[in-house]
């Protein structure tokens, strides 16, 4: 007979062990067991409280749903909780009123402890919550304790996630107003130079001219910035059409319309692996590095070489020159926004952390190597 119950008590906890854990929902898990462990032990009621740091006490679930209990504890009371180690039996009394939300006059209440000041509250108004039973329970509400904490977790994970996108989207809308309220006015006074030059050219000396041509530039460099900010913050937005590209296609295109002086060699692999992606941002990608490939070649016989290997089952992408180089002091600053190693009118110092931005999206990683006056090779990964 003893022997039956032993094996009556180990299935039992199985049971109440496999109720819990099934998904990352707080009330799921409380309620899958929790309405099992008051059904099999015939209990009466349930409930889960905090202890904040203000000593605040709150009802977080409860069987029967009961009363909400949201109140300052007293510093005894305080010290009793404060003093669980696992679990207590104690038999009820009007000390203990400000832990209850249904209504009790007598009874026997189990109090576990859980994680970060949670308590778990057990109550039967009849006497079957032995302490043999309340210990044979510790290692499935150990269980519970630690399954309730991931679920809080990943709660608060989640809410921090939905802020953020949501920061991100009144960030990216803010840059295309901004934009916007830029462009105009950018716009409006390229116009006016314009109409100046033609309406007034035999009123201006050659100083006067310099001086509208040198505003155009700004002007142009200034729409730069805009349009790279833009670019920018609008990375995580228009990444949502994947499909199957063909790599070595993408980048014959990218060289089709770039500019490549006579002096440069092109070399680019054959075989390139496909991946599921965007291709506006993988061309982006792609089209930066070469074109700063080409921009910053300073030899007469210059190269540039676009290709991958595997390693350590990873496809490692690189881009090759063998122009000015790059000092090793600026490595880890390169992929800084409008950083620029020269002061160049075409350069405005974005396209790189576009390009570490894109890569960081794909789950990959970018690095380089360089020696000044020999070349630099960037290499990169993207996780598909």
């Amino acid at each position: 007979m003893e022997k039956d119950n032993k094996i009556l008590d180990i299935l039992r906890l199985y049971e109440y062990s496999m109720s819990i854990g099934k998904s990352l929902d707080y009330y799921e898990n409380c309620d899958s067991f929790l309405k099992l462990l008051l059904h099999r032990r015939n209990l009466n009621a349930c409930w889960i409280l905090n202890l904040n740091e203000k000593d605040q006490l709150t009802k977080k679930y409860s069987i029967p749903h009961g009363n909400t209990i949201n109140s300052k504890l007293s510093s005894n009371l305080k010290s009793f909780l404060n003093s669980i180690n696992n679990y207590i039996i104690i038999e009820y009394n009007n000390d203990f009123k400000e832990f209850i939300p249904i209504k009790v006059t007598e009874g026997t209440i189990v109090i576990y402890k859980l994680y970060q000041d949670n308590y778990l509250f057990l109550y039967t108004n009849t006497s079957n919550i032995f302490k043999k039973n309340s210990e044979q329970l510790l290692p499935v509400i150990n269980k519970l304790s630690n399954t309730l904490e991931a679920c809080m977790i990943f709660e608060n994970k989640q809410k921090l996630l939905e802020q953020l996108e949501e920061k991100n989207k009144d960030l990216s809308n803010y840059a295309h107003i901004v934009s916007h309220d830029l462009r105009s006015p950018l716009r409006n006074i390229e116009t006016l130079i314009t109409w100046l030059k033609q309406d007034h050219v035999d009123n201006l000396n050659n100083e006067a001219i310099q001086f509208l041509n040198s505003i155009s530039d700004n002007i142009y460099i200034m729409e730069s910035l805009v349009k790279g900010i833009l670019e920018y913050s609008t990375i995580n937005r228009n990444d949502l059409n994947l499909s199957k590209l063909n790599l070595n296609s993408i980048i014959n295109k990218i060289l089709e319309y770039i500019d490549i002086p006579e002096n440069i060699e092109i070399k680019i692999s054959k075989n390139f692996p496909s991946i599921l992606g965007n291709e506006h941002r993988i061309q982006q990608l792609f089209q930066n590095l070469i074109g700063n490939a080409i921009k910053y070649n300073n030899k007469k016989q210059g190269f540039v070489e676009v290709g991958f290997y595997e390693e350590d089952e990873k496809t490692i992408y690189y881009v090759k020159d063998n122009g000015k180089g790059i000092d090793k002091a600026y490595h880890s600053k390169i992929f800084n926004a409008f950083l620029k190693l020269e002061d160049t009118k075409n350069s405005i110092g974005i396209g790189l952390s576009i390009v570490k931005k894109i890569i960081t999206n794909y789950g990959g990683e970018i690095w380089l190597t360089s020696e000044i006056d020999k070349g630099t090779t960037f290499f990169f990964t993207l996780e598909n």
